[in-house]
């Protein structure tokens, strides 16, 4: 469950040509971690509590898309993705609560 949602994740971003910082990658691997256990805690890790689980985790992810550029570290003249930042996180976690997330 927890690596179909970081693949999950890792899509959105790669779908608006985004990729995460290596820290970055680790908050938000560890945030779905986080909500996995919870899942598991509470019971609820069927197929259609996974659907919600992912549907909030792109809800987060399109969030830290969004506030990205802002924050970016765009590594100018390299070709390859815009990179999302830890900041971009934190903005977008103000979405919360999110439904096993937090």
């Amino acid at each position: 469950m927890e690596e179909r949602l970081w693949v999950s994740a890792r899509y959105l971003a790669r779908k608006n040509n985004m990729d995460y910082t290596v820290p970055c990658a680790t908050v938000v691997r560890d945030f779905i971690r986080a909500g996995t256990r919870n899942m598991v805690r509470e019971n609820r890790a069927s197929e259609q509590d996974f659907e919600v689980a992912d549907a909030n985790l792109g809800r987060l992810v399109e969030a830290m898309v969004k506030a990205a550029p802002q924050m970016a570290n765009t590594r100018p003249n390299v070709p390859g993705p815009v990179l999302i930042r830890e900041a971009a996180f934190v903005k977008a976690k103000g979405l919360c609560p999110l439904w096993p997330f937090c």
